[in-house]
């Protein structure tokens, strides 16, 4: 049987959402975690299998919802056993960019043929952070305009920034390889889902956002 998957909006690549878990809000209709490990490659079932269980759910989802991304993408694509590089990301096959988050049992997954862009994909729960990360996640500029909002108001947007700027440290991560702090990337979203990247990088950045099912998620793009 086809695992249940979901399309969602995005500006960079097919994104697609699985869920494995039937007590969480869902972005796709629950599928059992043996469905989506039934969709393995066997490789990936025994990493799977080494893995304490809460990091193995959201760990088959992600592949799951990859891998569904691409055989949609491309039906005749042997993708081989999709494993993770050196920097936690998941290794595609050439000629293809991929990006997963997860939460708990969901998972999104953003795929595209290479076209010179690598990209990036968060998934965060549509609510304020239960710890006030504002501190931590913004920047100076960002913190003086989100400051003047009421703190409900405040508390999503801290959310926002943070999945903003998860989605494209992903996005830029293969071409700097190396930490990059919250403050050296600037982002001002507009309620039509497009995003200002501001940063002193080399790169140029563009991301972008959408809301599905009670979850914000966030993709990115990033080229030299």
């Amino acid at each position: 049987m086809e695992l249940p998957v979901a399309e969602l909006a995005s500006a960079h690549g097919l994104c697609l959402a699985v869920c494995v878990a039937a007590d969480v809000p869902a972005l796709a209709a629950p599928a059992g975690l043996d469905a989506a490990l039934d969709g393995l490659h066997p490789a990936e079932r025994m990493a799977a299998a080494r893995l304490a269980p809460a990091r193995c759910r959201d760990w088959v989802a992600g592949r799951a919802a990859l891998r569904a991304a691409l055989r949609r993408l491309d039906p005749d694509l042997d993708a081989g056993p999709i494993d993770s590089d050196d920097r936690g990301a998941p290794r595609l096959p050439p000629g293809w960019v991929g990006s997963i988050s997860h939460k708990r049992g969901i998972a999104v997954a953003l795929a595209d043929r290479d076209r010179g862009w690598t990209i990036g994909i968060d998934v965060e729960h549509d609510a304020p952070p239960r710890l006030d990360i504002g501190r931590r996640v913004l920047t100076p500029g960002e913190a003086e305009t989100l400051a003047r909002l009421d703190a409900a108001a405040r508390g999503l947007a801290v959310t926002m920034h943070f999945a903003l700027k998860e989605a494209i440290y992903k996005a830029i991560d293969p071409h700097l390889r190396r930490y990059v702090g919250f403050g050296e990337v600037a982002v001002a979203p507009a309620p039509d889902g497009t995003v200002r990247v501001d940063s002193a990088l080399a790169l140029t950045v563009e991301a972008a956002w959408s809301r599905a099912g009670g979850f914000l998620v966030c993709t990115a793009r990033a080229r030299r």
